[in-house]
């Protein structure tokens, strides 16, 4: 059975009860909440803890992440992104969820080398001893392929990571991997430390397009995937206050799952 979360981003302009409203009568599991939409579209944490209560839905947090970067050979913008990521943490800690997404940090200048992998060491483990006091797991994602970043695989990622890297999880991104056999070769080599896969496809270098459009059959990845039994998040950002793309993806999920019938 496929456990299936929305991202908060699909419905970037709608309130918390539009999210939860979509995703509850279309009989997901749960919502990634970005941490970035909930402080600047001004939601509140009252009305969250409402809704739950309303949608018993799971939940976790994906940690602010634009405009910041962990590994930066900036001191200032470094402790500034730290310091974004524990307000996160706040959030999760606040809103009664247990899991954070964060994107590890990316170069600063490409081919910078060393000092960033040094500097990313030091941001994550404060941010790692932050997240054990108040009981919240950091899930750290596997980045895409582009210039600047460097956590692009999961070597990279043990690398970095150092004595860490087994109190981490992991969070595995479809769109962000090459091709099939790198999806399944991270998950029969480190399926334990997974905590969820971020779902999308994509077209050559366009990534996360939605589930129905792009260069993965879809159709057949995501049975395969569910076998895994981890949580699969809907990934995509929308702008659209008719919410077209969420709505788009929910239905290609429905027609796999249970031949178009809501969950």
């Amino acid at each position: 059975m496929a456990t299936i979360y929305l991202s908060s981003t699909l419905l970037w302009n709608g309130s918390l009860e539009d999210i939860f409203d979509l995703a509850g009568q279309s009989g997901l599991d749960g919502i990634e909440l970005w941490a970035q939409q909930f402080f600047y579209q001004g939601y509140r944490e009252e009305d969250y803890q409402k809704l739950m209560a309303l949608y018993p839905l799971k939940g976790c947090v994906h940690s602010q992440s634009w405009d910041l970067n962990l590994a930066s050979i900036n001191d200032g913008i470094r402790a500034q992104s730290v310091c974004e990521v524990k307000k996160s943490i706040d959030l999760a800690c606040r809103l009664g969820l247990d899991e954070v997404t964060v994107h590890p940090g990316h170069r600063t200048i490409p081919g910078a080398g060393e000092p960033c992998e040094v500097y990313l060491y030091q941001s994550l483990e404060e941010i790692l001893g932050y997240a054990k006091e108040r009981a919240i797991d950091v899930s750290l994602e596997i980045m895409e392929k582009i210039p600047k970043e460097f956590v692009t695989d999961m070597g990279v990622m043990q690398r970095v990571c150092g004595t860490m890297f087994s109190r981490f999880v992991y969070t595995l991104d479809t769109a962000h991997c090459d091709n099939a056999e790198e999806i399944f070769g991270i998950l029969r080599e480190h399926c334990r430390r997974i905590s969820k896969i971020h779902i999308s496809n994509r077209r050559g270098n366009k990534l996360h397009t939605s589930l129905d459009t792009g260069d993965y059959d879809m159709e057949k990845l995501l049975p395969e995937l569910a076998q895994y039994q981890l949580p699969m998040v809907i990934e995509g950002f929308d702008g659209d206050r008719g919410f077209s793309r969420a709505k788009q993806n929910i239905a290609f999920i429905q027609k796999i799952f249970n031949g178009g019938e809501q969950r």
